[in-house]
Formats: structure tokens, C-alpha cells, sequence
């Protein structure tokens, strides 16, 4: 066996994925914003999830382009642990995002941004996360998307 598959194949063994499978919210005009990558750090388990602990600090890293304006951008991260569809569970409060990202955010203007955050307790389960990004002077120009999480104890 050549030496070179080998070298290849362990490297691949120790390569961290952390870049999730993220999808649009079913409830947004997805016009608005274009999602390019979602990564998660740490993740080891990914891209199809993130096997996460309570009390645990993690980031993410959302790299997308607005298709408007802004001048005040708010986020925020919910999650939906108890799988009724409505992510009731506010994981991040609404924040302004213009401390991670440089405002006023530009129409079709690609930026890169890290929010941290930490879940608190919850029951052991997979479930998704929300992170929605909107504009607060209109609030119908959002990015919003999903990306599941495996809570272990």
C-alpha cells in the first residue's frame, strides 16, 4: 500500500469539522439573505450535528451577504428542545450585532461574523437551533436559519 494513502487517510482522522448543515427557516423570505457557511466550534460530530454539553461555551461563525440596508441589526438564538416548532427557548437574548459585524450593513456587501453563547441546562435530546438576524427599522429583512444539536449530559 502506497505510503501517501496512508499519511492522507490519518490526516483526514484528525481534521475537526465544524462546519454545520444548515437550513432556512421555513417562515422567512429567503430573498433577504444569502447563508453561505454556518460553523460551530468545537463540533466534533458535524456537520449533520453538534454533539454539545450545558454550560459549555461554544461560537458560531455565520458567514452570509444581506440583500439590504441597515443601519441597526439585531440577533438572536432560540432553540426548540422540547420539538413543538416554536422555539420558545431563548438561548441568546436580541442583541445588536453592530459590535461583530461593521454598520451600516451594505446591500449585497458579503461579511463574517462569531456570536458565543452557552446553553444552559436542558434534557439530553437532539434538537434545532435558531439564529435570526434582522433588521430593526424593518423587520421583514431577516436571515434566519437552522442547524441541530445533540445535548449530552
Amino acid at each position: 500500500m502506497d505510503v501517501r494513502i496512508i499519511i492522507i487517510s490519518l490526516c483526514f482522522l484528525f481534521v475537526k469539522s465544524d462546519f454545520v448543515i444548515k437550513k432556512n427557516c421555513k417562515d422567512v423570505d429567503t430573498s433577504q439573505c444569502s447563508i453561505h457557511n454556518v460553523a460551530v466550534d468545537p463540533c466534533p460530530r458535524g456537520p449533520r450535528l453538534c454533539v454539545v454539553k450545558p454550560d459549555k461555551a461554544y461560537s458560531v461563525n455565520v458567514d452570509f451577504t444581506p440583500h439590504f440596508p441597515a443601519n441597526n441589526i439585531k440577533l438572536a438564538l432560540y432553540s426548540d428542545d422540547k420539538k413543538t416548532n416554536t422555539y420558545d427557548t431563548i438561548i441568546k437574548t436580541p442583541e445588536e450585532v453592530c459590535g461583530l459585524v461593521n454598520c451600516p450593513l451594505e446591500a449585497e456587501e458579503r461579511k463574517n461574523f462569531d456570536v458565543h453563547f452557552t446553553l444552559g441546562k436542558m434534557l439530553p435530546g437532539k434538537f434545532p437551533i435558531k439564529m435570526v438576524l434582522w433588521n430593526e427599522e424593518n423587520k421583514s429583512q431577516q436571515c434566519c436559519f437552522t442547524f441541530n444539536v445533540k445535548i449530552r449530559k
